[in-house]
């Protein structure tokens, strides 16, 4: 499992929540048999730095949806459909702290 690698999401909800991305480093990984990921979400408006649009490789731009993170038992997680570019990855450590930083 490797950190921003995009993965079909093996909820309920594909059709509005089609990919995941993991963005928990390697490390931690490895050792909790879980991941946090992001949501990607189809056909939803972006928010300032909160909810960029990211790049799914061959399947167009999708909104992070940053405010609904979550962990998720890596055995859940099938094959990854790609991976994020080094520009989307760098959208989301400021997603982050736009979600859990002090107002």
């Amino acid at each position: 499992m490797a950190q921003f690698h995009i993965y079909p999401n093996p909820g309920t909800k594909t059709a509005e929540i089609p990919y995941l991305v993991a963005i928990q480093n390697d490390h931690i990984t490895s050792r909790t048999g879980a991941t946090v990921v992001i949501p990607l979400r189809a056909g939803a408006q972006p928010v300032e730095i909160m909810a960029p649009l990211v790049e799914v490789p061959g399947q167009g731009l999708f909104v992070l949806s940053t405010d609904e993170i979550f962990a998720i038992d890596t055995a859940r997680l099938k094959l990854p459909v790609g991976m994020l570019s080094p520009a989307d990855r760098a959208r989301i450590k400021p997603a982050v702290d736009k979600v859990i930083g002090e107002y």
